[in-house]
């Protein structure tokens, strides 16, 4: 193997240095960050002084006249490097109105416009009292931003001023105050900026060089690509649904760095998919087939010839309809709703909704966690709808019931039908629209494991081969690829926790 030389070395150690300083110049106050600034807070001149005007303006709150009322414009948005999701918030955002009592609240601009049903949805969304607003545990996506225009009065002994500079701080009456607190990151207070900054400029350009240059030395041919962990070749990865996304990313990372490595990823389910692998293995000719199962569960016994590492835990949660109007379920309350004893969230202090209940199907090993973990049975087995709308299936059934066969198709569902609960892994259903993921037993999932082993519903996600593959094959390859730094980044990226930091921890659910 060619070793690099001393000019591609320079070149790319120049890229690196360059690149890192960008982003600590661009990313490291607070990589997951909430910027807001007051873009308005003034009197209204309601009252003409005048007293001979022709028209004599007046705005009153429950037949009582309010003569200092002002109007605040906040903006809110993500203005650091990642998104933020809603298990990001320990503390909701909160606004304090020093000396003033808020009349109400709209929600004049938002980017997504599903933001704007979030906060102004019934139950869940902006709440007020006095001088304090409280903004609901919304996700923001990268550069994402929401506006609030605030109508306050001065409280009777506060005496709010009628007009301060946007600085003015340190709880004053009339001054605004932002609360709140999100894991690895910040909330603070910014200002209106046009462009990039000249440091970035300056970054940029220098990286743009080195770059030219690194490109030349490649293209010419003075290095070599390192394949120690590489293998070429064809290779189908099958089975968990709730898995797919990572696993789909890792791929991807593999195949990038590994010139001739074709890998697809298929999600028909865990239990499918280590059918569809032994299958593969009995009719494959010696060495295996080049085929990987992901499960959400370990493997029957009847699959003898399957040999499984544990690769993460999964945290999976309770997803339901976003005007349920319930963001709490006790596990008993939980056997209950599928056991028919709660058809309507009005029994469980939500709103005036039929229950509906979106299952996945015999060959989803998430639904096998929910009955184990969870359930502690099974779940009903009549499918009593065919899309959960309504029994059109079978009217007599306790429940009604439909079935879907992944977790995208799941989330679709509970996001498309009032009063739809269902289950699905937490990062799938913190970016969906229209869903609401609910704490159970009033514990809510969290990416640390020895913080959340109070919180019952988890699993081991386990990666199959037919037998132990063949020593240099692009299967056995990619298996050693699952420990590298790269495979743990992003699993935590998607909030699972790698077996690759747990296989020595003593009493670890990873260790066999």
């Amino acid at each position: 193997m060619t070793l690099p030389d001393t000019e591609t070395l320079l070149a790319a150690a120049g890229v690196v240095v360059t690149a890192v300083l960008w982003a600590v110049e661009r990313f490291l106050p607070g990589r997951k960050r909430i910027g807001y600034r007051v873009q308005m807070d003034t009197a209204i001149g309601m009252n003409p002084r005048d007293a001979h005007s022709l028209v004599q303006l007046r705005l009153l709150r429950q037949d009582q006249e309010i003569t200092d009322a002002t109007l605040a414009l906040l903006r809110f948005e993500n203005d650091g490097g990642k998104d933020i999701v809603r298990q990001d918030y320990q503390e909701p955002l909160s606004v304090e109105f020093t000396g003033r009592t808020v009349i109400g609240v709209e929600v004049p601009d938002a980017n997504p416009p599903d933001l704007m049903g979030m906060l102004t949805r019934n139950g869940g969304g902006l709440r007020y009292s006095g001088g304090r607003l409280v903004v609901p545990k919304v996700p923001l996506n990268k550069r994402n931003h929401f506006k609030l225009l605030v109508l306050l009065s001065a409280d009777d002994e506060g005496g709010a001023s009628r007009s301060r500079p946007e600085g003015a701080g340190g709880g004053r009456p009339g001054e605004v105050v932002v609360g709140g607190f999100i894991s690895g990151g910040r909330i603070r207070r910014n200002t209106q900026r046009w462009g990039p900054r000249k440091l970035s400029l300056a970054l940029g350009g220098v990286c743009i060089i080195l770059v030219g240059l690194l490109g030349g030395l490649l293209l010419n041919g003075r290095t070599a690509v390192a394949d120690g962990e590489c293998a070429t070749g064809r290779l189908t990865i099958d089975g968990s649904s709730a898995f797919a996304p990572p696993m789909r990313e890792i791929a991807r990372q593999y195949a990038a760095r590994c010139r001739g490595a074709e890998i697809e990823v298929a999600e028909s389910g865990s239990l499918a998919g280590l059918g569809r692998l032994s299958r593969a293995g009995r009719s494959a000719p010696a060495g295996g087939p080049a085929r990987l199962a992901v499960s959400d569960v370990a493997a029957p016994s009847i699959y003898r010839k399957l040999a499984g590492r544990r690769v993460a835990i999964i945290l999976l949660g309770l997803v339901v309809n976003d005007r349920t109007g319930v963001d709490n379920l006790t596990s008993e309350q939980l056997r209950g709703i599928y056991d028919g004893r709660y058809t309507n969230w009005e029994q469980l202090g939500g709103n005036n909704l039929p229950v509906r209940i979106v299952g996945r199907d015999a060959a989803s090993g998430s639904r096998r966690a929910f009955e184990t973990s969870v359930l502690r049975g099974s779940e009903p087995g009549t499918v009593s709808s065919y899309d959960c709308s309504g029994k059109d299936r079978d009217a007599t059934a306790r429940v009604t019931r439909c079935e879907v066969n992944s977790t995208g198709s799941l989330l679709d569902a509970v996001g498309r039908v009032p009063g739809a609960i269902g289950y699905a892994e937490v990062y799938a259903a913190a970016k969906h629209p229209r869903v609401t993921g609910i704490r159970l037993n009033g514990r809510e999932p969290d990416i640390e494991w020895g913080g959340q082993r109070a919180y019952p519903f988890w699993t081991v996600e386990y990666l199959y081969t037919y037998g132990e593959p063949e020593d240099g094959s692009l299967t056995a390859k990619f298996r050693a690829f699952m420990d590298s730094d790269t495979a743990k980044n992003i699993l935590r990226k998607y909030k699972h926790v790698p077996c690759a930091d747990q296989a020595r921890v003593p009493g670890s659910v990873c260790r066999p």
